[in-house]
């Protein structure tokens, strides 16, 4: 199934090219408890540390140095959550999609959160393993579908697989999500136009007109 208008979803659907970051700096690093010896204190301070320092590295675009951190810290606490996931990170920066699914995967084993569902999905989606991203994208929307850039990558995920009937969900979710983005409005007016669904396609083309007057 192709349309014309898909050549929006590939220009606007970055499949999480942030990859959710904003969203994972947890402030639950370890807990340090009153009655936990030192040594386990001062590897927990190492791994902190380590982090802090592949950081900064990282946000210079400096990869190498902090792969070498990141993997310090994960070393020294295999629990530590922000290392993991900045390595995952980091790999899919550098198109290494098979280290970054096994970052995100080790993520998930600590903790069932649905950015690490959905950066897991965006790894495996690189890496063409489409029905596999589909089940990592639908765990994450499992736990928060509110993300209408997570409901899109379902749903894109879903149009490659040739299942039209849950791209069109998803799409339509991502939308309701997101009501004034035309992107999307125009990707459903499609939809429904193969779909032979024409009062849908002029009430969605309505719609972008009255708030894009001058939309071609």
């Amino acid at each position: 199934m192709t349309f014309r208008k898909m050549r929006i979803l590939k220009r606007d659907m970055v499949f999480q090219k942030d990859l959710e970051e904003e969203q994972k700096f947890q402030e639950e690093d370890i807990e340090i408890r009153e009655e936990a010896d030192k040594e386990g204190d001062e590897v927990r301070g190492s791994a902190r540390q380590h982090f802090t320092k592949g950081d900064m590295h990282f946000g210079r675009g400096e990869y190498d140095e902090a792969e070498g951190h990141f993997l310090n810290a994960v070393a020294a606490d295999e629990t530590h959550l922000d290392s993991h996931h900045r390595l995952g990170l980091l790999y899919m920066k550098r198109a290494d999609f098979g280290n970054a699914e096994l970052s995100f995967s080790k993520l998930i084993n600590l903790k069932k959160d649905p950015v690490y569902y959905s950066n897991l999905g965006a790894a495996l989606y690189r890496q063409g393993r489409l029905i596999e991203a589909a089940e990592a994208y639908e765990n994450a929307i499992a736990l928060d579908d509110k993300r209408s850039e997570r409901l899109q990558s379902l749903a894109q995920v879903y149009h490659e697989l040739g299942d039209g009937e849950k791209a069109l969900k998803y799409f339509e979710l991502a939308s309701r999500r997101k009501p004034k983005n035309n992107d999307l409005k125009m990707i459903l007016a499609d939809y429904y136009e193969h779909l032979g669904r024409l009062e849908e396609v002029i009430e969605i083309l309505n719609r972008v007109l009255e708030s894009d007057p001058y939309n071609k």
